[in-house]
């Protein structure tokens, strides 16, 4: 889940314990049924379930320790949305609650709790500008980056590659990791270099 400002601009992502693959409340049906039918063909026996937003909290610090400043801050939080996947009757019961503070907001109403209830999950701050990794490697295969731009990149990866090894991830893909690229603009040197070389020709 996005989380938002008051100005409605993405700060986080949110991603609940009870809604993580295979979790009790997670919305995607497809996941019960592989969950229920076949557990020995999907998952990795290696992960415990529903620790998945401990494990992106421990990587945060991990990385945040070795100073490699892959990964974004990522804290535990407690939070709550009627936007949430909740079970069938907290959503009665959260609906009646309200009627009935709405109907008697001076008695009743002003004791009653109309929150959801809060939910447990990593909360991972929102960075602009980046992409997934599998669009931007092909922009730059299609682009051919300078020797500067390849050995920074370079660079990157390995710390990636580093943090991986010593939190023993098993599921890094191009689809789960973002690279910002901002296409870089000739220097001034380079544009009156073009300039005199012109001139000469001329």
């Amino acid at each position: 889940y996005f989380v938002q400002d008051i100005n409605q601009s993405n700060i986080g992502v949110f991603k609940p314990k009870d809604e993580e693959p295979y979790g009790h409340l997670n919305p995607k049906w497809t996941k019960w049924l592989h969950k229920m039918c076949c557990p020995c063909l999907f998952g990795r026996s290696c992960l415990v379930p529903n620790q998945g937003y401990l494990s992106e909290i421990g990587a945060s610090i991990v990385d945040e320790k070795l100073g490699l400043n892959v990964v974004p801050k990522t804290k535990l939080v407690h939070l709550s949305s009627d936007t949430f996947h909740y079970h069938l009757k907290d959503r009665v019961v959260m609906t009646t609650k309200r009627v009935v503070a709405n109907i008697w907001p001076d008695s009743i109403g002003s004791r009653i709790d109309i929150d959801w209830p809060k939910k447990v999950g990593s909360f991972q701050m929102f960075v602009k500008g980046y992409q997934d990794a599998t669009n931007v490697l092909e922009k730059i295969r299609n682009e051919a980056p300078s020797l500067h731009l390849k050995q920074r990149f370079q660079l990157e990866f390995e710390r990636l590659v580093v943090l991986d090894y010593v939190i023993r991830n098993t599921d890094r893909g191009n689809d789960n990791w973002l690279i910002k690229y901002e296409k870089p603009q000739e220097s001034l040197d380079e544009l009156l270099d073009g300039e005199n070389e012109n001139d000469n020709e001329e």
